[in-house]
């Protein structure tokens, strides 16, 4: 999902004002506003392509900072400048591109699911963590790109607790299909982590509701329960389970 908004021509009767708990915020800090105010949730969301926000009396509001839309600019961003711009929203940069990870209600909650199980999973036998929404540096001398799986999960050895970030991909990485993203997006991400690192990657459809199993030596479709003896032994979850 790329992040940058078409700028459109506005009506001339188009009202221009804002709420006033915004204006009154330091410029920093200012929530950004589009200025119509008759947008549906449709069209906001075609118009955030990916970044979050709100939508308040059919008026969009991007929730982080617009010091965030004086650096899109920028052709080829650092990592440093997509964490300042970001100011804490989960985000991945490809070749210097930000782009923001908005999921939607299913989305969430497959999330939710998983990083729950595995928790629990790693309460009981804890030889590795859980890492929802944790960024990871796949070429660790580029500062242009940085991945961020849905759910990624690291056996301890892997870990490195120095590091903000692991410079390698998840031993297990997750990745939950959206709505709007692509299947090819969503599997060119499982063939990146499998060629820098991964052992394992669960894609998960939830419209579908099914998910696929991916190693480097084979894929295969589950409809009934993911388990993963080659790195977790005697997890199980129901496919189902993360559908209710």
């Amino acid at each position: 999902m790329a992040v940058a908004i078409e700028q459109k021509a506005l009506a001339s009767d188009t009202v221009s004002r804002v709420h006033a708990d915004y204006t009154q915020t330091p410029t920093r800090q200012r929530l950004r506003l589009d200025e119509r105010t008759d947008l549906t949730i449709e069209e906001a969301e075609k118009l955030a392509r990916g970044r979050p926000f709100e939508l308040i009396d059919g008026r969009l509001v991007f929730k982080y900072p617009e010091v965030l839309t004086q650096r899109e600019s920028a052709s080829r961003l650092t990592i440093a400048d997509a964490e300042a711009s970001a100011q804490g929203s989960s985000f991945e940069l490809v070749d210097g591109r930000v782009t923001f990870k908005m999921g939607d209600r299913k989305h969430s909650r497959c999330q939710a699911v998983l990083t729950a199980k595995l928790f629990n999973y790693f309460e009981q036998y804890p030889i590795g963590q859980v890492l929802p929404e944790f960024s990871v540096r796949l070429w660790p001398e580029n500062k242009q790109n940085l991945r961020t799986p849905d759910v990624a999960v690291f056996l301890n050895e892997n870990l490195h607790a120095e590091e903000k970030y692991e410079i390698r991909a998840p031993d297990l990485a997750i990745e939950i299909a959206s709505d709007d993203d692509t299947v090819s997006d969503v599997f060119a991400k499982a063939r990146l982590c499998l060629e820098t690192g991964s052992r394992v990657v669960w894609l998960i459809f939830p419209t579908e509701k099914r998910a696929m199993v991916l190693t480097p030596e084979e894929w295969r479709w589950e409809s009934v329960e993911l388990v993963c003896p080659e790195l977790l032994p005697e997890f199980k979850l129901a496919v189902a389970a993360l559908f209710q």
